[in-house]
């Protein structure tokens, strides 16, 4: 199934961009109530950002599923991705876009995209509108999963690391600049 888990801020269009491109079958949606309810007129839309996101999955047919969280609190993001995570298989074909909502949103969304990427295959996306009006979706897959591969490298996962290579940079760093 063709899954897309989105976060939503103010402004719906780069949801509303990434579900008409990717038409995902279900779609996982954390929100704020004010995020919801929000009209974003400055874009011009007329309607509150549910009303606009329920119109577009209905076009695509594609299920919206709703999670509620505090914008700004890592733990309440976290709490709704985990409910969102208890209904994925793993045989699922998943679409992250971490282009709406707060940085917070981003940060623990992106967390969960990495997470998941090293268990299935997951897309990672983010959808952007130029001063001009044009649209553009980047898939930032493969960048992500190379930029982690690098940094799990450099960086040690733990005891259990400690002879490797990079564990051994990191300590040999650490004694020159304390001598």
């Amino acid at each position: 199934m063709k899954v897309a888990i989105l976060t939503l801020g103010f402004h719906p269009r780069p949801l509303e961009h990434v579900l008409l491109t990717q038409k995902p079958n279900e779609c996982h949606l954390v929100a704020s109530g004010d995020g919801l309810r929000y009209i974003a007129s400055e874009h011009g839309y007329t309607e509150q950002n549910l009303m606009v996101l329920k119109s577009v999955a209905k076009r695509v047919g594609c299920k919206l599923n709703i999670y509620h969280c505090d914008p700004f609190d890592p733990e309440s993001i976290g709490d709704a991705l985990s409910k969102i995570l208890r209904k994925i298989d793993l045989d699922d074909d998943v679409t992250i876009n971490y282009s709406g909502g707060t940085q917070a949103m981003s940060l623990v969304l992106g967390s969960v995209a990495v997470i998941l990427s090293r268990m299935m295959p997951v897309k990672v996306l983010y959808s952007t509108r130029s001063p001009g009006g044009k649209e553009k979706i980047y898939d930032h897959t493969k960048v992500l999963k190379e930029l982690f591969r690098k940094l799990y490298e450099i960086v040690p996962n733990g005891p259990s690391d400690r002879g490797t290579a990079a564990a051994q940079r990191l300590a040999n760093r650490a004694r020159r600049r304390k001598a």
